[in-house]
């Protein structure tokens, strides 16, 4: 696979972005081991989150709010029932440290509130507040108005099979990264079984 020339190109002049497929090539060319296909992948799904990504931003910047503080509501919504801090950093995949700064905008604007976790008193909870509830109400329908608007270029197949493929990519990713985690640890074991028998033999030396 290799990358098309740019037609009448001038010396110093700007070139337009190379589409996706001769950006691949380009990296392909350097390694002759790589397939290129998975690069292909993570720029495709990058610049397809950046697009929705800004779109969002845009949309529910309009609302008063971020992306993550409103994904914060919808998940309350859904659960439909307190939910620690954990356990909504684990829905939305981010670090709950994220979370304290859009709770409290969230909290401040009434529209959701803490609660002391009475399994758990070290933790809290949050829950979607009435106004939380008449906000979504007033500002969902739309939103997923657009939703099908921006997404109008797939049939209703087609989505349930991209969802299908990013979950496989998800799990994908998830088992790499655990083998990885795994073969670190290992290791680590190692070198401090090595470390422990070299002073075993010199303590005997």
């Amino acid at each position: 696979m290799q990358p098309r020339k740019p037609k009448n190109a001038r010396a110093g002049a700007a070139l337009p972005v190379l589409p996706l497929s001769d950006q691949v090539a380009v990296s392909a060319a350097l390694d002759k081991a790589l397939d290129g296909s998975a690069l292909w992948v993570l720029l495709a799904v990058y610049r397809t989150f950046a697009t929705l990504d800004r779109d969002q931003a845009d949309e529910v910047g309009a609302m008063g709010l971020s992306p993550l503080q409103f994904n914060i509501l919808t998940t309350l919504q859904r659960t439909r029932q307190p939910t620690t801090m954990g356990a909504l950093a684990g829905m939305l995949v981010v670090k709950p440290n994220n979370l304290s700064g859009n709770i409290n905008t969230l909290a401040e604007k009434g529209l959701i509130r803490r609660e002391l976790n009475a399994s758990d008193q070290r933790s809290l909870l949050a829950v979607l507040t009435p106004e939380g509830e008449t906000f979504l109400k007033a500002n969902l329908p739309a939103h997923w108005k657009r939703l099908e608007r921006l997404m109008a270029g797939l049939t209703r197949q087609e989505r349930l099979h991209l969802v299908t493929l990013l979950t496989q990519l998800t799990t994908s990713i998830a088992r790499a990264q655990e083998q990885e985690n795994e073969a670190a640890a290992a290791a680590s074991r190692k070198k401090a079984r090595t470390k422990a028998h070299h002073e075993t033999s010199e303590v005997i030396n």
